[in-house]
C-alpha cells in the first residue's frame, strides 16, 4: 500500500462522525484478511501494544491526532 492510499484511508477515518461510521469504512475498504488480522490484533492486548510501540504506528497515530488539539 503506497504512503497516498495510506494517507488517503488516514483522512476518511478521520472525516467518519463515529467509530461505528469509521469501522463501517474499514470493514468496505480493508481485504478480508486484512479486517481478519486487525480484528486479530486489537483483541490482543499483548499483541496491540507490541504493534502501537513500532516507529510506523507512531507516525499513523501522529496523522490520526493531527489538528485534533486546534
Amino acid at each position: 500500500m503506497s504512503n497516498k492510499n495510506f494517507d488517503e484511508i488516514i483522512n476518511n477515518i478521520k472525516s467518519k462522525k463515529s467509530n461505528d461510521e469509521a469501522q463501517e469504512y474499514l470493514k468496505n475498504n480493508l481485504s478480508a484478511e486484512q479486517n481478519r488480522k486487525l480484528k486479530e490484533i486489537l483483541s490482543d492486548k499483548n499483541a496491540l501494544e507490541k504493534l502501537l510501540s513500532t516507529p510506523k504506528a507512531q507516525e499513523l497515530l501522529k496523522k490520526f491526532t493531527e489538528g485534533k488539539n486546534d
